[in-house]
């Protein structure tokens, strides 16, 4: 049961835009907003996820886990144990 409730303000162009896309995908206003904020944030949290490297810095970073030394092993927790930050991009 939806139970919550989201207020936006929109400019009257914006409006148009999404209801004429709402239309087109078969869906009311609500729905279409609900799905795109849904789909939004498993993106945006999902991409929390990955870890992207060039070539030279996944070379490092397996030549690091090649090596093993305690050093690299403790930055490597604290780098995995960081709080995670969520930030609107």
């Amino acid at each position: 049961m939806r139970t919550s409730r989201i207020e936006l303000r929109l400019t009257d162009e914006e409006r148009d835009l999404d209801a004429a896309a709402a239309e087109a995908a078969g869906e009311s206003l609500s729905e279409f907003f609900r799905r795109a904020a849904r789909d939004r944030a498993a993106l945006i949290l999902s991409q929390q996820h990955k870890v992207v490297l060039a070539d030279d810095e996944a070379r490092r970073f397996l030549a690091a886990l090649d090596r093993s030394d305690p050093e690299t092993v403790a930055r490597l927790r604290a780098l995995r144990d960081r709080p995670r930050v969520f930030t609107d991009a």
